[in-house]
């Protein structure tokens, strides 16, 4: 009798083990172990983000970054890592004077995470889909005016 409830549990244990694995997820909605992707959009009109992406993962305050280009118009969205928040006033106004001392168009840049989202769907559309540069355009105004409003 013991070496048949020994058997079964063994079993119930081994297929327990066979799950698949949940994807562990952080508040951010970003994979906790996949920090090491490029942020930056894949068109040849893209430079610049890829740029200041390059630019600001270099920073050892940031965590991750994306960017976006338009127009004349460079939209640099950043999460700064936690225990580096007590600094942010100075973090922002470091990545803001560098990203405009860098590139000539009128850099964007924000630290809110809500901004990081939209700016990562952006990203993630012009990467996916044909979008147009006039539907670019016109989510980066909305995403701009979105920054402006929360600041």
């Amino acid at each position: 009798m013991k070496k048949w409830f020994v058997l079964i549990l063994v079993f119930l244990l081994m297929s327990c083990a066979h799950e698949q694995k949940e994807q562990q997820q952080s508040l951010q909605q970003e994979n906790i172990t996949n920090v090491s992707h490029d942020g930056s959009a894949k068109r040849s009109d893209q430079q610049h983000a890829e740029k200041a992406v390059e630019m600001l993962k270099a920073r050892e305050d940031v965590k991750d970054a994306v960017a976006v280009q338009a127009n004349g118009r460079l939209l640099v969205a950043y999460q700064v890592k936690h225990l580096h928040r007590f600094r942010m006033k100075q973090i922002e106004k470091e990545v803001g004077k560098a990203l405009n001392e860098q590139f000539r168009e009128k850099v964007i840049a924000s630290h809110d995470l809500k901004i990081f989202w939209k700016t990562k769907a952006l990203k993630e559309k012009i990467e996916t889909k044909n979008i147009s540069e006039k539907e670019i355009e016109k989510e980066i105004t909305v995403i701009q005016k979105l920054s402006e409003e929360q600041t």
